[in-house]
């Protein structure tokens, strides 16, 4: 049975619960505790003081003296033990966090499952021992590659030998039937065959979002010789130099000169080039949800070539533009200022930020020593404090939103001063008839399209995107 933790509010039962509520089935919850209904404050607060009344359900705690019903002090002091509980969850992760981070480092293998190739040890807690049913099959893949097999030869080979491909060994839940060259590049790039241990590669966004993000390869921890060997380190590193001269050599059979740089104005998603036609092959723009039966999309049906021409000679007038050192002089003059004074006024909102934090800490420090002094009731300073909290909750979203706009802002400043790195890149540019794909790349962020077939360019220099926008 699968565990739900506190600081969810997505758990099956607490769901049939409030689907029992919105069909008038329910009128009281009763819980153990407060902690029992959530460990996230704020939607635990939402339940209590919005969701229930507003719905007419009575919710009691029974340990915390809480029933909605009646007109308690222990109703007032509701929110600052959901506070309490949601600050035990953050701290039970934290420790958590730290106990698994010093088995990493220590090079105990923590996965659920074991690398294909090798199986958890019984005798040994979180270590690895070679599995010499398909220990072999990791062996012939490397041997393979270094023959100067590619990764769907191999695939193949294997295939046909009847080999089981590892979701379908380990009898997990999606089985795949044959060998795809995505398993075969994942095996050939895992260090664990030469001995090795690489964890810590993706963490949780928050102790209460399960969504993981991917961390920087400098944040990996990484620990040799936890285990018997598969691959010598010789064979490993002559892998990596292939894969590494194959992915520099490789070009596709249509190399367009703008791949990778288009976008869908109207969606956001990166536009395919799909090439129709028995001899004479065109190639044509489209968005991959625009081929959808719902047509969550219009942006299609544009002819590359077209495409591709429009854009160079918009790119050449940007920096012919750019290059009309009078025209610019008068775009620089009406956009001197307005970085700098729009960072200061941004700080200006910030030193009125902190000044109003500042004055609610002093508040919420002086109502306490009332309280104690007995000068406030209980009832009275949690009900001030409470409003305080969020007021003060407020503000630091709001500083946090300000500092990211700075950033932005400087960070636009940056690319302003980079003038000599835009001087050189439209040098190179001009040079050619027609650029290769390295100086689109330094000139140009990305090019979007919509469904009206009008073409956005942004540039990685703002005095182009300037220019462009004038």
């Amino acid at each position: 049975m699968m565990a739900f933790h506190g600081t969810t509010f997505d758990r099956p039962d607490f769901n049939r619960m409030i689907e029992d509520i919105e069909n008038k089935k329910i009128n009281m919850v009763i819980t153990k505790d407060l902690s029992r209904l959530g460990r996230d404050y704020i939607k635990t607060g939402y339940y209590i003081e919005n969701y229930f009344p507003e719905n007419n359900v009575r919710y009691v705690s029974i340990l915390d003296g809480i029933d909605t019903f009646l007109d308690s002090t222990n109703n007032d002091v509701t929110p600052f033990k959901a506070i309490i509980n949601d600050m035990y969850a953050k701290d039970i992760s934290k420790k958590i966090k730290g106990v698994l981070q010093e088995k990493e480092l220590k090079g105990e293998y923590l996965g659920s499952i074991a690398p294909y190739g090798y199986k958890k040890s019984k005798v040994y807690k979180n270590k690895l021992e070679i599995d010499k049913n398909v220990s072999y099959v990791v062996e012939k893949i490397f041997e393979l590659y270094l023959q100067g097999n590619g990764l769907q030869k191999i695939s193949n080979i294997l295939d046909q030998e009847g080999i089981e491909p590892p979701s379908k060994y380990f009898d997990l839940k999606y089985q795949r039937t044959t060998w795809s060259p995505k398993t075969i590049r994942a095996m050939l790039v895992n260090e664990v065959y030469i001995g090795n241990t690489v964890q810590n590669k993706s963490a949780n966004v928050s102790y209460k979002v399960k969504k993981r993000k991917q961390k920087n390869e400098s944040e990996y921890i990484r620990v040799e010789n936890t285990h018997e060997a598969i691959i010598s380190k010789d064979v490993f590193i002559k892998a990596q130099e292939i894969l590494k001269s194959k992915k520099s050599l490789s070009t596709p059979k249509h190399n367009e000169l703008l791949k990778g740089l288009i976008f869908c104005h109207n969606c956001g998603r990166q536009l395919r080039v799909c090439y129709r036609g028995k001899i004479n092959k065109i190639g044509y723009i489209d968005c991959s949800l625009a081929r959808e039966k719902d047509k969550k999309c219009k942006t299609c049906n544009y002819n590359y070539k077209r495409f591709e021409n429009k854009v160079l000679d918009s790119i050449k007038d940007i920096v012919n533009t750019f290059c009309d050192k009078n025209a610019l002089k008068q775009i620089y003059e009406r956009n001197k200022n307005n970085y700098n004074y729009t960072i200061k006024k941004e700080e200006q909102k910030l030193l009125n930020i902190k000044s109003n934090m500042d004055a609610i800490s002093k508040k919420l420090d002086k109502m306490y020593l009332d309280n104690v002094n007995e000068v406030i009731t209980n009832e009275d300073y949690f009900r001030y404090s409470r409003d305080f909290i969020e007021k003060r909750e407020k503000l630091k979203k709001d500083k946090a939103n300000i500092q990211e706009q700075i950033k932005l802002l400087q960070s636009n400043i940056q690319k302003n001063q980079d003038k000599e790195k835009a001087d050189k890149a439209i040098e190179e540019f001009l040079k050619f008839e027609k650029p290769n794909k390295q100086i689109l790349f330094e000139l140009v962020d990305r090019i979007e399209l919509d469904e009206f077939k009008n073409i956005y360019i942004y540039f990685n220099f703002s005095e182009l995107n300037i220019i462009m926008n004038n």
